[in-house]
């Protein structure tokens, strides 16, 4: 007799744990390649913005040093 989550030869179904899907059998991760790809995306979407902060912060203390940084004094 066949359980839900077992085939004929004992070999486990495995499912993405995000979306549900079944994976291949060859798979070593625990979710498929469409919700890798996402995650990625996001990753480094997230890794930009932070890039672009740092960098915009940085470019604003250097350009404000060399323009007299205290400010105009009468």
């Amino acid at each position: 007799m066949m359980t839900k989550n077992k085939v004929a030869d004992n070999s486990e179904i495995m499912y993405c744990k995000k979306c549900g899907c079944e994976l291949s059998s060859t798979n070593k991760h625990k979710i498929c390649d469409n919700c890798r790809r996402e995650r990625a995306v996001k990753i480094r979407n997230g890794a930009l913005g932070a890039v672009g902060t740092v960098s915009s912060i940085a470019l604003f203390v250097i350009t404000r040093g060399k323009h007299g940084g205290r400010g105009t004094k009468a």
